[in-house]
């Protein structure tokens, strides 16, 4: 072989080992848009997880508790602070009670930032947020030089917040490899959104009933004047929101009172986050001379907005309200039952204990 050949071999083989390389490389990394259609790498193997911003309820759906390297202030089982969030009122943490167990990642009056140290050092392969904007995202990926996917964990009960949402759980599920997974839970809420439309599209304009929805929480606990024009369990059974005017999105708003007595709602629903501010409200003037105060239809339901959204949550509450308001339609419905079925749904064979621990330690599906 001459010298010129054996060059021309050598260089041959170098570039093959290059090519090769390169394409470890790639395969080793996957390119994901995150919900603010930023382009994120990360690794095509996770090991280890770190799910903040109200995010992990969702993380936790895909079978990945044993990854998962840190929890949020809030998610502790108890904090110092009354009348917010923790861990022992959420679905996914009374799910997997193990998670208590892990470091708090915050710091900051109500974990209102977030220890960049100790996050570098759980050594997190990604980390899911939930946002709203870049900035908070870009600063966190840029301070731990941790690749940062931004999800979506707003409220859901229209078209245009589910769409997100969903898309949101089609994005954990490409960056866990588990698109499968995320098609499932769609289905799942799926499943129950059309059996409860089902049972009360076919009721007429003149017989669907108006209720109200108080003690909405947003950043914090509300009394009676805070509400959801789109609550979405009314939404699902067909309910006239008397608040609905007041936006086509569901969120948390505050109204005036004299809107809510001018409204006078046939039937008042409640969270229970709100309860010791709703009970005094509800004896006093002028709330206590609210129709359905007087008639005595004024009941407790599961919080749905309370550290962001339980969704699973506002599925057994619009069982129940479709229980209260149309009670043909639901007349196979036990609302325990149900509950159950959704909680494992959600939480397998943890969902049964979830529901009886959230319904006693809020006290729901009670007439007050």
């Amino acid at each position: 072989m001459t010298s010129s050949k054996k060059k021309y071999l050598i260089l041959s083989i170098l570039l093959l080992i290059i090519s090769a390389m390169s394409m470890t490389c790639f395969t080793n990394e996957i390119k994901i848009t995150d919900i603010l259609g930023r382009e994120v790498s990360v690794p095509a193997d996770i090991n280890r997880i770190l799910a903040v911003g109200s995010s992990l309820r969702e993380i936790v759906l895909f079978g990945v508790t044993d990854k998962i390297v840190g929890i949020e202030y809030r998610e502790k089982s108890e904090t110092d602070e009354k009348g917010a969030p923790q861990g022992s009122d959420l679905p996914y943490m009374l799910a997997f009670p193990q998670l208590y167990d892990l470091p708090v990642v915050n710091v900051g009056v109500g974990g209102s930032g977030f220890n960049h140290e100790l996050i570098i050092g759980l050594d997190p392969d990604i980390i899911f947020i939930g946002a709203s904007g870049a900035e908070k995202v870009n600063d966190l990926s840029n301070k731990t030089n941790i690749p940062v996917i931004a999800l979506y964990t707003d409220p859901i009960g229209t078209a245009q917040q589910d769409k997100l949402f969903y898309d949101s759980l089609k994005i954990i599920g490409a960056t866990l490899g588990k698109i499968e997974q995320a098609e499932e839970i769609i289905e799942i809420i799926e499943g129950y959104y059309q059996d409860l439309w089902g049972r009360t599209e076919n009721i007429s304009e003149d017989e669907k009933k108006n209720a109200y929805i108080g003690g909405r929480a947003f950043f914090g606990s509300h009394g009676i004047t805070g509400t959801d024009p789109q609550w979405p369990p009314f939404n699902l059974v067909n309910v006239k929101n008397v608040a609905s005017e007041l936006s086509d999105l569901s969120s948390g708003v505050s109204i005036d009172r004299e809107a809510l007595i001018g409204w006078n709602p046939d039937v008042i629903f409640f969270s229970p986050v709100s309860l010791p501010i709703i009970e005094s409200e509800l004896t006093s003037t002028p709330f206590n001379s609210l129709k359905a105060v007087q008639d005595k239809k004024v009941y407790s339901i599961l919080p749905y907005c309370w550290y962001a959204y339980n969704k699973e949550n506002a599925i057994a509450d619009a069982y129940f309200v479709g229980k209260i308001l149309y009670p043909e339609a639901f007349d196979d419905i036990d609302i325990d039952e149900k509950s159950i079925e959704i909680y494992k749904k959600f939480y397998k064979e943890n969902g049964e204990d979830v529901y009886y621990k959230l319904k006693e330690r809020f006290g729901a599906f009670i007439n007050y």
